[in-house]
């Protein structure tokens, strides 16, 4: 359904390696949940950049599956929802994607907010 490849975003990225139907969950994965009180030794390494916000404790969600090779868009094509109940992540399809498309999420939180990064291209 889909691979890691070479991306012209940014590095690498989630391809599609075939027709993908609208609302379509393309993988359910496990959450790391790393307490807020161990955030801020997390902040000093390169896996920061790829932990969602969890709670309103300052914890921090490490997706583990292929989701972190997502790259941003400010129209993605996929969704990646976050399923604290189970500590687990689902990548959602929000339109069809077809095959050899990027497979991208935005990395705003609802209602928007800041990027850590300047957006080269969106894909």
């Amino acid at each position: 359904m889909y691979e890691v490849r070479e991306s012209a975003v940014a590095g690498r990225g989630l391809f599609a390696t075939e027709h993908i139907p609208a609302e379509t969950m393309l993988m359910q994965a496990p959450v790391l949940v790393v307490p807020g009180e161990q955030r801020a030794a997390l902040r000093e390494t390169r896996v920061d950049d790829y932990v969602y916000e969890w709670d309103d404790d300052g914890s921090a969600g490490l997706v583990l599956g292929v989701s972190s090779m997502c790259n941003h868009a400010s129209d993605p094509n996929a969704y990646l929802w976050l399923v604290p109940d189970t500590e687990s992540a689902e990548l959602w399809s929000v339109r069809a994607i077809a095959p050899d498309e990027e497979i991208t999420v935005s990395y705003r939180a609802e209602g928007g907010g800041d990027l850590w990064f300047d957006v080269v291209e969106d894909a």
